[in-house]
């Protein structure tokens, strides 16, 4: 077995070989300069693996993100780094002289990706730690394929479908891109203390999920426990609905009070964007209202996904059926993209857009008319 912490670059917080073949669980805290719980939880988990009790079996790297932006306590310093993993960006990265500081962040990060996924004897796992504005309960976000479902789904806190779909360029896109497993887990409120030990807890239990460690020797049921705890009651999965999207943040007043998964009725007030009023369309819960000088989403709108829409959902994909929605009258694939559908505007009205989120296709965007759809 081998372990590496203290001695490794600042990049690196820790990588932890069980000598054995097993998963491989890529962790990364701090990738917003002003998150820094994931990289304090983090740095817990690499000092108690230190002595004994460690690894059973795979691997453990413990990443850290945006080291100038969190050396400086900022979101980032010229652009945001978990806005920018899609396939031409990363095809850029080094071309300019003038590029921007989080420009070589990323060629690193990009090389220590590589780097695991050549190092690993099993299945690649990614996680990517942060915390939020306004205080709320912890919560995942997975973009939506079965594979990220089931990882979602064994932590006790609300999962989040579809945010990830709506927001260009996450760091997902890069382990999705590559058909592997990915979640975003929010802990809570940055600077407190619970958001830590939330994170921390929720990286100990897939660790445990996993086959890493043993649940005992880490206390699994009592991080379990209080995992149950931080989410209230909150239903077990969610979906986003609405992305309210930030052009000037000078010209964006999010009203005050808002908290993570807050109720708010039709009608009620939520924000001004850019001289308009925002409220709510309809009943449903708010989840990221934005109380920091940086962002780009304003606030996502959140409903519940009914447990019987889950279990259809598992078995029309188990079936292959987004294979062949394209036999719909008013529907075809996009020529260029295939995993893209072009909609009609009858159809996307006749059938309604939660048809084919049920298939996968959950990033929308319209386009000479028509609507289009592309899952992951």
């Amino acid at each position: 077995m081998t372990q590496t912490g203290a001695q490794t670059p600042r990049r690196v917080l820790g990588i932890v070989d069980s000598g054995c073949a097993g998963p491989c669980l890529v962790v990364l805290g701090g990738i917003h300069g002003n998150e820094s719980a994931g990289v304090a939880a983090l740095q817990r988990i690499v000092d108690r693996l230190a002595p004994p009790p460690s690894l059973r079996r795979g691997q453990l790297w413990a990443l850290c993100g945006n080291l100038g932006a969190l050396t400086r306590g900022k979101r980032y310093l010229d652009r945001d780094l978990n806005r920018a993993w899609l396939a031409e960006n990363l095809a850029r990265l080094g071309a300019r002289e003038d590029a921007p500081a989080e420009d070589l962040e990323q060629a690193e990060l990009v090389e220590t990706f590589e780097r695991a996924q050549r190092q690993a004897q099993g299945p690649v796992v990614f996680l990517d730690l942060h915390t939020s504005s306004a205080t709320g309960a912890p919560f995942s976000c997975v973009s939506d394929t079965i594979a990220n479902r089931r990882v979602g789904l064994f932590l006790p806190i609300p999962m989040i479908l579809g945010l990830e779909e709506c927001v260009d360029g996450t760091v997902l896109e890069y382990f999705n891109s590559r058909k592997l497993a990915a979640l975003t887990i929010e802990g809570g409120r940055h600077g407190d203390a619970s958001s830590v030990d939330n994170l921390e807890s929720a990286v100990l239990l897939l660790m445990q999920h996993l086959g890493l460690v043993d649940g005992e020797e880490f206390g699994i049921d009592e991080r379990h426990s209080s995992l149950v705890l931080a989410a209230d009651g909150l239903p077990r999965v969610l979906e986003v609905f609405h992305r309210e999207v930030v052009q000037d943040r000078d010209a964006f007043n999010m009203r005050p009070g808002f908290q993570g998964f807050q109720v708010v009725p039709k009608g009620e007030r939520l924000a001004e964007n850019d001289g308009v009023v925002c409220a709510a369309p309809t009943g449903c819960r708010i989840l990221l209202p934005l109380y920091q000088g940086k962002g780009e989403d304003g606030y996502f709108l959140v409903r519940r996904v009914p447990w019987i829409w889950q279990k259809v959902t598992t078995l029309v994909r188990t079936l292959r059926l987004q294979e062949i929605v394209h036999w719909l009258p008013g529907v075809r694939r996009h020529p260029d993209w295939p995993r893209t559908l072009i909609v009609q505007p009858w159809t996307a009205k006749l059938l309604g857009v939660r048809l084919f989120h049920l298939l996968g296709f959950r990033r929308e965007r319209q386009v000479d008319g028509s609507l289009q759809v592309s899952r992951r």
